[in-house]
């Protein structure tokens, strides 16, 4: 498995990334990157947070493999 410089490994992301990553493997509907913000944006405020860019760009790159040609830009 190769990654991109810059991007942290699934395992290594926020819990918020990672339940808005899996929100949009459960419902293909959602996979867009309008879509992942909002999630990324509700599911780290309720933690307090606010989602950084980094977490943001490595979210979008795991979604943009994992879901391929199903996630929209």
């Amino acid at each position: 498995m190769e990654f991109k410089l810059g991007f942290t490994p699934y395992q290594y992301l926020p819990v918020f990334a990672k339940v808005a990553i899996e929100r949009l493997d459960g419902n293909s509907d959602l996979r867009t990157a309008n879509v992942l913000d909002s999630l990324l944006d509700a599911y780290a405020s309720t933690y307090g947070l606010e989602c950084d860019n980094h977490t943001r760009e490595s979210a979008h790159h795991i979604c943009a493999r994992r879901f391929c040609e199903s996630f929209t830009k």
